[in-house]
């Protein structure tokens, strides 16, 4: 049996270098996996949001061994050709530790209409 943690990216967890400790402690303490929230907006505009891919990327030479990824990343906010990019990238840092998953979102409709796209999610295709 594996174990990972999942750790917001957002509040006070909306520091990437706090995340870079955190992931640096997690793997040190055994965990198997280290994996991040994926929002744009966190219930209100002003949150401190961390990017999840940004800093995974900062995570993943800092660490040897634990799994990395974003828990969900809501693929109707980005470009799939884009995200493949990033992602092939990231598991070459990683060295092959990354895990990709992806959804619709948790706040999908709040996160949408803060930056003035339809929020609908029949118009996002989710």
């Amino acid at each position: 049996m594996r174990f990972a943690i999942g750790v917001p990216c957002v509040r006070e967890y909306g520091d990437p270098q706090l995340l870079i400790e955190l992931a640096g402690s997690a793997e040190e303490a055994g965990w198997d996996g280290f994996f991040l929230w994926d929002h744009l907006v966190y219930h209100s505009v002003g949150t401190p949001v961390a990017d999840p891919w940004t800093t995974l990327a900062a995570i993943a030479p800092l660490t040897r061994s634990i799994t990395l990824g974003v828990c969900m990343t809501v693929l109707a906010r980005r470009r799939p050709q884009k995200v493949a990019r990033e992602t092939a990238t990231l598991d070459a840092i990683s060295g092959g530790r990354l895990v990709f998953g992806a959804s619709r979102g948790s706040l999908g409709e709040e996160e949408f209409a803060a930056f003035g796209e339809d929020p609908d999610p029949r118009v996002r295709g989710v």
